[in-house]
């Protein structure tokens, strides 16, 4: 099964509509994961830091990157272990190439 971690900075909450702006980026990393959940091919997990420091502890790639960019470099986007993207959460397409999957559309705020 391929595995799609994210490690994120810390959030009061995953899904981008709690707080004084909608994010779309967090929209749409949330519809994707919702979308592939019942995926038997792969699997989306979501770490965040104020909630699971632990997970980024324990991945020595992530404390590398927090060690040298800092704050930065979050959210970290690792496919089977291998870092694919910092600073931003995927795209559509990006997402599309990680899963190997045809998602169907995904919201997006205007």
């Amino acid at each position: 099964m391929r595995k799609i971690q994210i490690y994120e900075e810390a959030l009061c909450c995953p899904t981008g509509v709690c707080g004084p702006t909608v994010r779309e980026d967090l929209i749409r990393t949330t519809a994707v994961q919702r979308e592939v959940r019942d995926s038997t091919t792969v699997r989306i997990i979501r770490y965040n830091l104020a909630q699971n420091p632990g997970a980024f502890v324990h991945q020595a790639v992530v404390q590398r990157l927090l060690a040298a960019k800092g704050m930065a470099c979050l959210p970290i986007t690792t496919v089977d272990d291998r870092v694919v993207k910092t600073g931003e959460y995927p795209s559509y397409d990006e997402f599309e190439t990680y899963t190997q999957l045809k998602l169907n559309g995904v919201p997006t705020v205007s």
